[in-house]
């Protein structure tokens, strides 16, 4: 007789959960029987995205706005790419202007970017129909800036130091010399907004994290999913045994397999499972399982809000006159980063002038919001860098622990698989809260679990 199936709980529908959950299902030798919860009506990966009527003549397509917003780049995505290859998913370059602005605290008007310039480069930047001596001039001071920290990227190395955590983005760009006027008026905004947190978070991130992303998306290419990652959940959950509106309350290991505890509109209940894989933020992870508690209490996390909208009048200048492309162009797209100083808030034109802001800085119009959504963001420090390496065995003691880190407030460091209880997620990976983390995560979860990933 075959062995029986193992009962697998995939706990968290983003990214990481899906494709957790597909990785076990489609184990060629079917050794497990998926089911995923999630506290939340909706499948979390699209949760939020809207559909855009077409206005084209021609195209009645209606396109897909990801919030929040979910364009990549090569090089940094090497497995979400191979991924949606195997899933047979379109997607295809998208080039990008970036302009970039200064709001002070009680402006309320449009603002005037201050410089402008595409993507890559892929095109010339427009000229300015003002101070042209005073545009040169910046336009020079910022390309020989980028061109210093590009080549730091490659052949600075950010320093490790004695207690094993590495240096700070804040130390490292003080150590190459960059400019505070260059790091605040461009290199923040912009990376706060890949990031989605404040320059200060941004600051105290590792700099490996920020170095190594920068180096690899260098001249690459960024892309989208034209039909939205709406196209992707619905592959990644076919054929899955799928329970909504549960919430998992607690983990606990038992001698005959990991309980939970669950909740729904009606009652609270418990069941036993083989393995738990919990793909959510820490925060949540450390609340419903005691064990990870100690380690996780100090990977940090904040929240975002972004906002899909149709008001212009706080907006960039060159917004204004609204925006009207159709869904299926490959034209650039506008996005504008508005700095206070403190944080940077993105806004994403996208087709048939309709706005994604991220972080807003100013009230938005109620009458105009098409969709409002507040999540969770985990952010890096070489503190939590060095916890979520040991949790995952990525510090150089995966046969032996070292004296120092086997035990957390007495008690031995929980790691990743004990118990037989998983993480995944974008933060459970040594890297940037992005995609990418998440499909690493769940791939290294299905490796462990001796799982054959198709796309690799």
């Amino acid at each position: 007789m075959g062995e029986s199936k193992r009962d697998v709980a995939v706990v968290g529908t983003g990214m990481a959960g899906l494709v957790t959950a597909y990785l076990l299902h489609h184990d060629p030798q079917q050794r497990f029987r998926v089911h995923l919860l999630d506290k939340s009506p909706r499948v979390s990966l699209s949760a939020e995205s809207i559909a855009i009527p077409s206005t084209h003549p021609v195209s009645k397509k209606s396109a897909w706005a990801d919030i929040p917003m979910r364009a990549f780049a090569g090089g940094y995505y090497h497995n979400l790419l191979r991924m949606y290859d195997h899933l047979g998913i379109h997607y295809r370059p998208q080039p990008f202007v970036f302009s970039f602005s200064r709001r002070s605290a009680h402006q309320s008007h449009a603002v005037v970017p201050y410089m402008v310039h595409a993507s890559n480069f892929h095109q010339t930047p427009p000229i300015p129909r003002g101070d042209l001596v005073r545009w040169i001039w910046e336009a020079i001071y910022v390309l020989f800036f980028y061109w210093w920290f590009v080549l730091c990227c490659f052949f600075v190395r950010p320093l490790v130091f004695g207690d094993m955590e590495g240096e700070s983005f804040d130390h490292y760009v003080r150590r190459i010399h960059l400019p505070l006027y260059y790091v605040d008026s461009y290199l923040l905004p912009m990376m706060s907004s890949v990031c989605t947190c404040s320059h200060v978070e941004l600051r105290r991130f590792p700099a490996s994290d920020i170095i190594a992303y920068k180096r690899l998306i260098h001249q690459q290419p960024h892309f989208v999913v034209p039909d939205g990652v709406y196209t992707v959940q619905e592959k990644l959950l076919r054929g899955l045994d799928v329970r909504l509106g549960v919430e998992t309350i607690e983990v606990l290991p038992t001698s005959h397999g990991v309980q939970l505890t669950l909740r729904d509109a009606t009652r609270v209940c418990t069941q036993l499972f083989d393995l738990v894989i919990l793909a959510v933020s820490p925060d949540v992870a450390a609340a419903i399982f005691r064990a990870a508690r100690p380690s996780l209490r100090d990977v940090p996390t904040t929240t975002v809000q972004t906002v899909a909208h149709t008001d212009f009048s706080t907006v960039v200048a060159r917004l204004q006159d609204g925006v009207t492309m159709p869904p299926d162009s490959c034209s650039p797209q506008m996005i504008c980063f508005c700095s206070n100083g403190l944080t940077t808030e993105a806004i994403h034109a996208q087709p048939n002038g309709i706005l994604i802001t991220t972080n807003p800085l100013m009230p938005i119009d109620p009458t105009t919001i098409i969709r409002s959504a507040v999540f969770t963001r985990v952010l890096r420090t070489p503190t939590s860098q060095r916890i979520l390496r040991e949790i995952f065995r990525e510090d150089g003691s995966a046969d032996t622990e070292s004296q120092r880190d086997a035990f957390v407030d007495g008690s031995k460091r929980w790691r990743s698989g004990d118990d037989g209880v998983y993480l995944a997620g974008g933060w459970c990976w040594d890297g940037m809260v992005l995609l990418e983390g998440c499909v690493v995560s769940a791939m290294r979860v299905a490796a462990d679990l001796d799982v054959e990933i198709p796309w690799i």
